[in-house]
């Protein structure tokens, strides 16, 4: 009798918690739920990484690289442009995440400048490709970073700005952090143009040519197993960044170790004076020129 009570109490749950499962599962595959982006940063790194992986669409460009790219909106780009540019990461991942992927894109779009000194990220690659999560992600959704219920739960409840891309140049400025509190903003420009102002070191040289070597194997092969077209780039940056002497020198150092002879270079867009918030990454207007740039770089 023991037992039999014991095996009981111990099945009533599981039937619940497999009915609750199926339940949530119906409802992800009928698109009843919105999938989340991701609740913090390191989350969205994985969503994006995840739906690279398992999103079997038409790819005519991936992006990788750093949140300099992740700030690029692939929809302001064109159809069939995916990113794996990930927030505190580097193209060594997204690299390397192509590399292991079944997919060929027939383009791979690598942003250069000194974030290649990062490594890659070796969590979130062996997560996306651990034999036994790989298979159980590919046919239950529901077990996706996207679709895990607080973070679509958080995503349901957002009401905030929603991105339009037909949006005016004045609609999108008028929400940047520089017309908001400028103050702020031009105290985080001068904190980035002091950092810029300080000339690499020895080591930010060994790590950035440590690095170059990384990416220069991942795009041999790449290039070995798919034959796809390798474009290196870099993004644009406040004035008084682009013309501090470190990041001079990371152009010149990158152009060294990247040849032209040997690696496909963008050119750069037309000179034009380029808004950030913070230096780096461009105001969502500018975001939207660059893209729109990349666009017919590439797309025509």
């Amino acid at each position: 009798m023991f037992i039999k009570y014991k095996l009981r109490s111990i099945l009533r749950p599981v039937l619940i918690f497999l009915f609750l499962m199926s339940f949530y599962q119906v409802l992800v595959s009928g698109g009843v739920l919105p999938a989340s982006d991701g609740v913090s940063l390191i989350q969205n790194n994985i969503v994006k990484a995840q739906r690279y992986v398992y999103d079997d669409s038409d790819r005519k460009i991936v992006m990788v690289g750093s949140s300099l790219s992740a700030n690029l909106r692939v929809a302001d780009i064109g159809k069939g442009v995916k990113s794996i540019a990930l927030g505190g990461g580097s193209s060594q991942t997204g690299l390397e995440i192509v590399k292991k992927s079944n997919s060929n894109p027939p383009i791979i779009l690598v942003e250069i400048n000194d974030t290649i000194s990062r490594t890659i990220d070796r969590d979130l690659v062996e997560s996306l490709y651990n034999p036994v999560f790989y298979w159980m992600r590919q046919y239950l959704p529901i077990l996706r970073e996207e679709y895990r219920p607080v973070s679509v739960f958080i995503h349901s409840l957002k009401k905030g700005y929603k991105y339009n891309q037909k949006a005016t140049k004045e609609a999108l400025d008028s929400i940047e952090a520089r017309n908001l509190t400028p103050e702020l903003s031009q105290k985080a420009i001068q904190t980035t143009v002091d950092i810029q102002s300080q000339p690499l070191s020895k080591k930010d040289v060994e790590d950035i040519k440590k690095q170059a070597g990384v990416i220069r194997a991942q795009i041999a092969e790449i290039n070995k197993n798919s034959g796809a077209k390798i474009i290196l780039f870099d993004i644009p940056q406040e004035s008084r960044v682009d013309a501090a002497i470190r990041r001079k020198q990371v152009r010149e150092l990158t152009k060294k170790l990247f040849p032209s002879d040997r690696f496909e270079w963008l050119p750069p867009p037309p000179p034009r004076e380029w808004r950030t918030n913070d230096g780096i990454h461009l105001i969502r207007s500018d975001a939207r020129d660059f893209a729109k740039f990349l666009s017919h770089k590439l797309l025509g």
